[in-house]
């Protein structure tokens, strides 16, 4: 690596990326020499981003590390914690759809109907998702995000519309950012639902064939979610089919925390922000993926100061497959987002 970068920025730790590999024993040395900042003499540590299999992993943020299911873009090889979600247990409990907690929550779904296929949805139950290790987990990241921030963080209720058949994990371990791999039709865990992305970490042995940009995740491998019942349904997959010939679909209602960075403009190619794993990723690389659509890009400081991303909705301003119509926000950790109903109807 040629010349001298000076590394500032919010948090401890900077990363540099390097034109081209130093060798091992480079490393090994700069570990050991002294820095002096500030007229101070210290040391650093310096590592590979990716980790090994030997090292405690560094990047383990509230209970999770974003790299531990990506193989291609962001991945991390250290050794992990089991998920803090391995013995959680979720019970579901009826919502009475004509108490006044079923009321408001079917009101509000139905603000957006009909939805995008013309059909009219009909709330046939509603029940509250009961699993308290996920509760005190969702409650440790609000912890963390108030140390980050040093203020309360905001809270928004959220639709989330997924593959019908995956609800059962999201209620015991989170709604989980996608992989950057395919899910192996041969996988024991993630074969057979219909995935495009897999349920698995790493160091599946099926799943390994990266995933490409397929008319899918516009704006990252994030957990995607909407204020409005109508945008999330078009997410949702893989419904029960009824003899009637209905079918029943299920949506998660979520509890959201973060500060949201506001993006409104157009992707300048369609797989601009796919390979995207969270908010710091875009860094200073924002306005190369995005035209602004009535306002300017944000800083790279907003985007250090944000938790998750609110993609506006630009309505009839919309380039297909370059922005959207209605506003939807993407959060990139499990424990952002608590899932708090189950929503069940009928199209």
């Amino acid at each position: 690596a040629r010349g001298r970068h000076s590394c500032s920025g919010k948090y401890k730790k900077a990363h540099v990326q390097l034109q081209e590999a130093i060798p091992r024993d480079l490393v090994h040395r700069l570990n050991r020499l002294p820095i002096v900042e500030a007229g101070t003499e210290r040391r650093i540590c310096v590592d590979d981003a990716h980790g090994s299999p030997e090292q405690e992993c560094p990047r383990w943020i509230a209970g999770f590390c974003r790299g531990r299911n990506l193989r291609f873009t962001h991945s991390c090889w250290c050794k992990h914690k089991d998920r803090p979600t391995e013995k959680a247990i979720y019970r579901l409990v009826e919502v009475d759809l004509w108490g006044a907690k079923g009321t408001e929550i079917m009101d509000k779904f139905m603000q957006s109907t009909p939805f995008h296929d013309g059909g009219h949805p009909y709330v046939v139950a509603i029940h509250a998702v009961q699993n308290d290790t996920l509760a005190k987990l969702h409650e440790e990241y609000r912890a963390y995000l108030r140390n980050k921030n040093k203020e309360e963080p905001s809270v928004r209720e959220l639709y989330h519309g997924t593959n019908n058949k995956i609800v059962d994990v999201l209620f015991k371990h989170g709604l989980q950012p996608p992989s950057d791999v395919q899910a192996s039709d041969r996988c024991p865990v993630s074969g057979g639902k219909g995935l495009c992305t897999s349920l698995c970490n790493n160091d599946c042995k099926h799943c390994v064939e990266r995933h490409y940009w397929d008319k899918c995740h516009m704006f990252g491998l994030g957990i995607y979610l909407a204020d409005l019942s109508q945008k999330s349904h078009r997410y949702c997959s893989q419904p029960e089919l009824l003899p009637n010939g209905r079918r029943r679909f299920r949506m998660v209602l979520c509890s959201v925390l973060g500060r949201a960075l506001e993006v409104a403009g157009h992707l300048k190619y369609k797989e601009a922000m796919h390979d995207v794993c969270n908010v710091r990723a875009v860094g200073d690389e924002l306005k190369d993926m995005i035209e602004p659509h009535c306002c300017s890009v944000p800083s790279k400081h907003a985007v250090e100061g944000a938790d998750l991303l609110a993609v506006k909705g630009l309505g009839g301003a919309v380039r297909p497959g370059y922005s959207v119509v209605n506003s939807e926000y993407i959060a990139y950790h499990p424990y952002q987002c608590l899932p708090k109903y189950q929503i069940t109807y009928e199209v």
